[in-house]
């Protein structure tokens, strides 16, 4: 066919032959693509019912979050600073009950009966048994900051370490208090004069013997606790900080967290209850009787001279004077418990004990006791006298010579809580009395 175009487009056939195609090739036509309608699908608004359903859509909350398991917190912390506080407010009231309660009272009348032996050494250990109880007020003071301290810790506001430094400093606070009483009371027990005082007894006391020391130990074992707790609280912080796990709303924490307040509350309660019934039954029984230390109380004695049979010489068994009590506001004792203290006219000094004790000293004394009840009462009088020792010899037959004696009289009771020392008094011992 003339004019037929081969398939590449190259060639035309005229009727004899393939030529080449010199024409410009016609352009193809591609047939349409059939076109595909899309359907219209409404958009319904919020709250616009679909078709064929009759449930409304849900309304779009842009605060909505999808639910995830929130990691809980560690309450190991909490739990190691709560029973730091515990421990700290037990060991706050027990260390008051026995201080407030004992010690400091102690310390008083410690300082008092030293204060009534005229002695140099007497005075410097009351200086220091005075120095020991302002240690012991400080003491006080920061055992109710240790308290305080322990309740801001069950609110977590304390750091974790304010109650660890606390209690060391008031443990080293008592340990230094012992190391000084200890060194003061073995000085004072040097200085005893064995003329005056039975000195047999006294040894070389320790710090483990003093009361600032037994107090150490309640602390000493406190922080040990408290310092446990502390670590683990610290190591279990730390933890947390590392992994920063995402926080609860603190509902439970908070409640855990009233629940110790509460405890430690009435723990503070119950301890300042017992305080203040120890105070009270120690008045009542303060008020039983009279106090023999208060301002009022008081012993009046005359001092007279023992009658002797035979005029006085040096063997060493002479009788000297008679002490007979004649007014009293206070307890009647015993009379183990009364001492008489002199110093003969040549300045020999002698400590004279009730003749039932057989105690080793240079002098003693008899009862006289008026009314047979064995107790140093009104009208009763103690006979003193040479024991193996000449302290009055008389002079001599020929200038007969009496003794003029400086006395006063101690009454103290067998709790050793009190005593009281007569003003000084002078007595004659006439060397010679007539029949």
């Amino acid at each position: 066919m003339v004019g037929e175009i081969s398939e590449d487009g190259n060639w035309v056939w005229n009727g004899d032959e393939w030529v080449p195609n010199t024409s410009e090739p016609a352009p193809q036509i591609k047939p349409p693509a059939p076109s595909i309608e899309e359907p219209q699908i409404p958009v319904p608004h919020q709250g616009q019912l679909l078709p064929g359903n009759q449930m409304p859509l849900p309304t779009f909350d842009p605060n909505f979050q999808l639910t995830h398991a929130v990691p809980q917190e560690s309450q190991v912390p909490t739990v190691m600073r709560a029973l730091s506080g515990v421990i700290s407010i037990l060991m706050s009231i027990v260390l008051l009950l026995f201080i407030i309660g004992l010690v400091i009272g102690i310390n008083s009348d410690n300082i008092q009966d030293l204060g009534e032996e005229n002695t140099s050494g007497a005075d410097t250990f009351a200086d220091a048994i005075g120095l020991v109880q302002i240690l012991t007020f400080v003491s006080v003071g920061i055992i109710l900051g240790i308290v305080v301290i322990s309740i801001l810790s069950f609110t977590g506001k304390a750091k974790w370490w304010w109650l660890l430094a606390a209690i060391t400093v008031l443990s080293l606070l008592f340990t230094v208090t012992a190391f000084y009483i200890t060194g003061a009371s073995n000085d004072y027990n040097d200085s005893c004069d064995t003329e005056i005082y039975d000195c047999s007894g006294l040894s070389d006391e320790t710090i483990f013997d003093q009361d600032a020391m037994l107090s150490g130990y309640c602390s000493l074992f406190a922080l040990l606790l408290v310092g446990i707790f502390s670590l683990i609280q610290r190591s279990a912080s730390m933890e947390k900080s590392q992994t920063e796990p995402v926080h609860l709303s603190g509902v439970e924490a908070k409640q855990s967290m009233n629940k110790m307040l509460a405890i430690g509350t009435i723990l503070v309660l119950i301890g300042a209850g017992v305080a203040l019934s120890f105070n009270l039954s120690g008045d009542g029984e303060n008020a039983s009787e009279p106090d023999a230390s208060g301002p009022d109380a008081f012993f009046s004695f005359n001092v007279v001279d023992a009658w002797d049979a035979e005029p006085m010489d040096d063997g060493g068994d002479n009788a000297l004077v008679v002490v007979r009590m004649v007014d009293m506001d206070g307890p009647l004792e015993h009379y183990e418990m009364v001492e008489i203290l002199m110093v003969m006219s040549d300045g020999t000094p002698a400590h004279c004990y009730w003749s039932g004790l057989d105690r080793d000293s240079s002098c003693e004394f008899d009862e006289l006791d008026a009314d047979g009840d064995m107790r140093f009462g009104i009208d009763d009088g103690l006979l003193v006298y040479e024991k193996g020792q000449d302290l009055c010899s008389g002079g001599t037959e020929s200038n007969p010579e009496g003794c003029e004696i400086d006395l006063n009289v101690r009454i103290g009771n067998a709790m050793g809580d009190w005593s009281y020392t007569s003003d000084p008094m002078t007595g004659y011992a006439d060397p010679v009395d007539e029949e």
